[in-house]
């Protein structure tokens, strides 16, 4: 793989080093079961790209001769000739230099086809991701081989529309093939993807990644870099503010996704606060997290999407309500556990307001806030305003949020809580009486103590 020309119109037009051939062949063989009309629609596309390929180069090529040659040292050129015999005519003027408007266009040509056939292809890559379960077995293994080839070859379509709609300086376009571009990187952080894990050496530009990253964090970090470039090329929002936006956003979720995955990294799963301070972080590995969570909570509150400033809200209370526990001094301890209450607060607003199709969530914030609050101090005060936080989740099991979550569903609706909506209450009512009890059970064992010192 990795030649295009037009005796050979497959899209996969990339491979790396080391690559198993049967991987390969087992991409082609994914695209040649498709329908007759997507073959074709494939190989009309590959073939669109080299033929403005070659207009390209043609026409660059033209224009740089005149630009060099200059309009005085045009050639004359001959007339036509008629029968046996040949007549001179007089010189004429010469047919119209290439133009940049031309080869602009043409770039723009070239880039919109390149575009169009690394999207099929990543289409295809979700296809195959999607149909597979988070842990393949065997079978499953054999089926998402053709991922890899697939993926790699979407890059680096993606990568030569970037590269022309650059050249034009089609800022809009350019913004639009680095999201894609963010999208190959985000798929690659996928396990599931059958390509070679990457390390922070490899990364390419490496400056953003930390000696120990994972490979998800680098494909992330990677991700984040396409759209910051985006930014970067449009310099304000003010060029265009609907495309800006656009990148704004999905940056917005990259950072935030960024800072999950090392949090998870550097301090596991769960919510339990950490109490070994041989775990505690350095203060480069902290700012690695919460810099790109910080950087997503800025860009939804200017962005003004409450809902995913809540979001990275409650992704920084989770962070803080783990750390404050193993500081090295009571100044940090008071500093981080005031954030971790700040962001929760924050959280537990919005969502208090905006129940109504977040229930789960709500529900689940509900949870984490009144383990927080049993964490930091075993108080009757602290337990109490624990239970408080599993009254508040109450209204999320209420007859009208059923009657609401029915009729949404009745609507296939496919926001992310709607999805197995009931079953997800049921095992969170389950959790929220449990967790009632158990403090319920705490605060009468307080108040009988407290009766009992009384009255000695």
């Amino acid at each position: 793989g990795g030649v295009v020309t037009l005796r050979s119109l497959s899209p996969l037009a990339a491979t790396v080093a080391g690559m198993k051939e049967e991987r390969v062949d087992a991409a082609q063989r994914v695209l040649d079961a498709q329908g007759q009309i997507r073959r074709d629609r494939h190989r009309v596309l590959v073939a669109a790209a080299v033929c403005y390929s070659r207009s390209v180069a043609t026409v660059a090529c033209l224009l740089t001769e005149h630009t060099v040659a200059g309009p005085s040292d045009e050639p004359e050129f001959a007339g036509a000739r008629s029968g046996d015999s040949a007549m001179l005519s007089q010189p004429q003027s010469p047919p119209p230099s290439p133009t940049r408007s031309v080869l602009s266009v043409l770039r723009q040509r070239l880039g919109d086809a390149c575009n169009e056939i690394g999207k099929v292809l990543l289409t295809e890559v979700t296809g195959i991701l999607s149909s597979k379960s988070q842990a393949p077995s065997k079978e499953d293994i054999a089926d998402l081989k053709p991922s890899g080839p697939l993926l790699l070859s979407a890059q680096f379509w993606f990568t030569e529309g970037l590269a022309h709609f650059s050249e034009c300086h089609d800022l809009a376009n350019v913004a639009l093939l680095r999201c894609n571009l963010c999208q190959c990187c985000k798929i690659r952080a996928n396990a599931n993807v059958m390509l070679p894990r990457l390390k922070s050496p490899e990364s390419g530009r490496g400056t953003n990644h930390h000696s120990d990253a994972t490979h998800a964090e680098i494909c992330l970090q990677d991700a984040a870099d396409h759209l910051q470039r985006a930014h970067e090329a449009f310099g304000e929002r003010d060029v265009d503010p609907a495309t800006w936006d656009m990148v704004s956003e999905e940056l917005g979720a990259t950072f935030l996704v960024l800072g999950v995955r090392r949090r998870q990294s550097l301090l596991g799963g769960g919510t339990t606060p950490i109490v070994v301070q041989a775990l505690r972080l350095n203060p480069g590995k902290e700012r690695s997290i919460v810099e790109p969570m910080s950087r997503s909570l800025e860009i939804y509150q200017a962005l003004g999407n409450a809902h995913q400033a809540a979001a990275a809200h409650y992704q920084l209370a989770l962070f803080y309500s783990r750390v404050w526990t193993c500081q090295r001094d009571e100044a940090k301890t008071r500093e981080k556990l005031s954030a971790a209450f700040d962001h929760y607060g924050a959280a537990h607003g919005y969502f208090f307001d905006a129940m109504q199709g977040n229930e789960p969530t709500f529900v689940i914030l509900t949870l984490d806030l009144s383990n927080f609050y049993s964490a930091v101090s075993g108080e009757i005060g602290c337990v109490s305003k624990a239970l408080m936080c599993c009254v508040d989740a109450c209204d999320a099991f209420s007859t009208e949020a059923i009657v609401a979550a029915s009729k949404r569903r009745s609507k296939c609706s496919r926001a992310p809580d709607d999805d197995g909506w009931f079953e997800k209450m049921t095992t969170l009512a389950g959790s929220v009486e449990e967790r009632v009890f158990k403090l319920l059970q705490t605060l009468v064992k307080m108040e009988k103590d407290a009766g009992s010192k009384v009255v000695k």
